[in-house]
């Protein structure tokens, strides 16, 4: 039995060119990670650093700290202006995304009625479409229907809709069984009151994943901002940004510490919000 055991032991065993193999793998993985982090390791010393020491040194560590970077350009860049326009944005468009998204999804996965496929299809369908197609005729509807030129509701009323969000909720919402809902119809609730207390805090995993998507997106939106928003106090965190290159041209130390500025939020809510956004796309993954 002893001598049977060592050889299935040995037999279980990867052979070396597997380990090899596998080392190599780890490697390139680990190069893939240091080529993606070093631009943001960079640019946090960046901008902790003088111009003159920017410019002259190699040296990836300062050898003069300094913060007058971030006291420079928050003193002459309205940043705090740029912030609440970009959380009011974002936030407004991530609420009423999450909850639009959540009612299709729900109508789509539980609700039978003539056509539904073919509505889905061309639902998915949009996201096919580049957004430079739709940009003028959007501004125009924008513009010129609603008035909302240079406001930040021209940004906030086109992002209500979003075709991930409702394929998202609606592949989730089709591993809720229909007995759930129908055993709530029958002790006579409503069908909102099914929606709001049976089905949304069974849905809480992927909407805390998509709000994190639709929020990170709508804070680094660039173009559309640009586009739709012409005034100075009504510019978001990206558009300010880019401004910058206008006050110093060639001062990359003060662009990295605007880019500092500008991405300190994102990472205190996604290291928030992290775990909440791969355990909802994958527990959606498994249950699809």
């Amino acid at each position: 039995m002893a001598v049977v055991s060592k050889a299935g032991d040995a037999r279980r065993q990867p052979p070396r060119r597997i380990e090899i193999s596998q080392n190599v793998m780890h490697i390139f993985l680990l190069g893939m990670v240091v080529i993606a982090i070093f631009p943001f390791i960079w640019m946090v010393f960046a901008s902790l650093k003088p111009f003159k020491e920017l410019v002259e040194s190699r040296a990836l560590l300062p050898e003069t700290w300094t913060l007058r970077n971030y006291e420079e350009i928050l003193g002459r860049v309205n940043f705090y202006a740029a912030f609440r326009n970009s959380i009011v944005s974002a936030v407004s468009v991530t609420v009423v995304s999450v909850y639009t998204s959540s009612v299709m999804g729900y109508i789509f996965s539980k609700y039978r009625f003539v056509g539904k496929e073919i509505l889905f299809t061309i639902v998915l369908s949009t996201m096919m479409v580049p957004f430079a197609v739709i940009m003028v005729p959007l501004y125009i509807t924008i513009a010129n229907s609603f008035g909302l030129a240079d406001n930040l509701g021209g940004i906030i009323v086109t992002g209500f809709y979003t075709a991930f969000g409702i394929f998202l909720m609606r592949q989730f919402m089709e591993s809720i069984p229909f007995e759930l809902i129908d055993a709530a119809r029958i002790d006579g609730a409503s069908e909102w009151r099914i929606f709001f207390t049976l089905v949304l805090p069974m849905s809480m995993s992927p909407m805390s994943a998509l709000a994190v998507f639709v929020f990170l997106v709508n804070w680094d939106s660039f173009l559309w901002p640009l586009i739709v928003l012409s005034s100075q106090d009504k510019q978001t965190l990206p558009l300010v940004l880019a401004g910058l290159r206008n006050l110093w041209w060639t001062r990359y130390e003060m662009w990295a510490a605007g880019s500092m500025l500008t991405v300190i939020p994102v990472m205190a809510i996604y290291s928030f919000a992290s775990r909440y956004f791969i355990r909802g796309i994958a527990m959606t993954g498994l249950k699809a």
